[in-house]
Parts: structure tokens; sequence; C-alpha cells
């Protein structure tokens, strides 16, 4: 590999929704790890408690945990004002909560389906990304926020309907709001990502395991190889361009959408 990058988020107090597995919870540890404090969430209460004692030995950042459901408006706002009272203020947003509807027709979707997946997936970004924006805007803190989009947004065609067209909402939000706040000094982006190492995709994986009479591991290495690299995303690897786009590496990098996908975007 060409290059080292190491990144320094001391004095940095990040929000990271849906972070006790998979994606999200690499996301609040590598921020963790780089010095940043950092709230980490979800809708039940054992992960909320065990994640911040699992990831707080190692890091150098201190980490708290606050109990809520991103689809709740409510749930978004206790969320923000939790993370305030913990650490006087929020200088960093990683939008990661997600849903995955698993109806692939959009004639076979149902509305609650429709519903849900944009009350989680798209509403949240925005209701989450208003509320700290305020926040940074009336602190006068330059801050970041990074949402998390996926390949099935740039796609027009495909499976995964419902799901596709709100992370093609999530991609309008990103350039929307980015164009928005950055005369504050407060950076929007997006991640977007494609098969990565995650509950979700292992629970997939298992599904289409037992259709196949497969190992839900061969299904997952498959997938993986089917890839333009040969293999998965790891949740590290999310992590680190998040970590990018937070940085003051990325400084003059505004309203993108930064494909972490192995190349699977280009499929």
């Amino acid at each position: 590999m060409v290059g080292h990058a190491d990144y320094d988020y001391h004095g940095v107090s990040a929000i990271v929704t849906g972070s006790t597995h998979g994606i999200g919870r690499g996301i609040a540890k590598g921020l963790a790890d780089a010095g940043a404090n950092v709230v980490v969430n979800a809708r039940t209460a054992a992960d909320v408690t065990a994640t911040p004692a699992e990831l707080d030995g190692d890091a150098d950042g201190r980490v708290v945990g606050v109990t809520a459901d991103v689809g709740d408006p409510a749930g978004i706002e206790t969320l923000v004002e939790s993370a305030i009272d913990a650490f006087g203020t929020v200088s960093m947003l990683v939008n990661n909560a997600a849903v995955w509807p698993m109806e692939e027709s959009m004639i076979g979707a149902s509305l609650d389906d429709w519903d849900t997946a944009m009350d989680v997936n798209v509403r949240a970004q925005f209701h989450a990304s208003k509320l700290v924006a305020r926040h940074m805007i009336e602190e006068e803190i330059e801050g970041c926020i990074v949402n998390h989009s996926s390949q099935t947004g740039d796609r027009r065609t495909g499976a995964r309907g419902v799901y596709g067209v709100s992370k093609t909402s999530v991609n309008g939000l990103t350039w929307r709001m980015a164009t928005e706040l950055a005369g504050h000094g407060i950076r929007v982006n997006a991640v977007s990502t494609d098969v990565t190492e995650s509950h979700q995709l292992r629970y997939e994986a298992g599904l289409e395991a037992e259709r196949r009479g497969k190992d839900r591991r061969t299904v997952l290495e498959e997938w993986g190889a089917k890839r333009p690299l040969g293999r998965l995303g790891r949740p590290s690897d999310i992590a680190d361009a998040v970590l990018f786009l937070g940085s003051d590496r990325a400084s003059y990098v505004v309203g993108t959408i930064l494909r972490v996908s192995g190349g699977g975007n280009l499929q």
C-alpha cells in the first residue's frame, strides 16, 4: 500500500447513529481510537450499555451510549440533547443507522416497507443533521456531518427497490445540506458502501445459504469474490473513509459521495 495516514481526533465529540454492531460500531471504534469522544446509539438498551464498556477500555476517547429509536423524531432529539449534555458540544455527526426492507420488488413492497425505510434511512438523517447543524451554528463550530449511503442509490434498476430509493434520497439530502451549510464552515459528505461485513449481511447470507444448501461463510466469500477487489468490505474500511472526511485532510471536500465499495459501485 502506498502512503500511510494517522488521524488525531482529540477534542472532537461525535454522534454515530446505529453504532453497536457492524459498520456503525466500526466507525465509533475508529473515532474513539483516534481520540474522539463518541456517543454510540441503538434501540436496544442492552447493546447501548455493553458497547461503551467494550470500546472504552482500548480507546483514547470517551464512549457513552444513548438508547434511542432514530425512526422516531423524539428519539433523535433525545440523542442529540444527551450528546450535548455528555460532552458540552457536538462537532461531528455520522448518520449510519439504516433498515433494509427484504422485499425485492417495488410492486410487492408495502406502504409499511416504504414508511419504515424513509423514516429511518432518510428522515432520521435529515432531522439529526438539522438539529446538529443548528447547534454547530449557534456554538460557531466548524463541524462535519457524514451520511451513510449505498451503491444501490446510484442504480436505476435492480433489486432492493425501496432501499435503493431511500439511498438515492440520502445522496440528494447530502448535496442539498452541503450547499446550505458550507457557508457556516460545516462540511456535509457521505460514504457509499456495497457488501460489507455486518450483522445484516450475515443474516442475508444465512438466508441465501439455507436456500442453496451451503455454508454462510461460503456465500459471503462468493459475494466478496464478485467485487473487483475480490473481497467483502470491512467496518474498518468505512471507518477509514469517515476519519478522512472528518479530518483536516478533507477540509476542501464538500458534498461528495465517497464510494467505499471495492469497486462494487462500478458494476
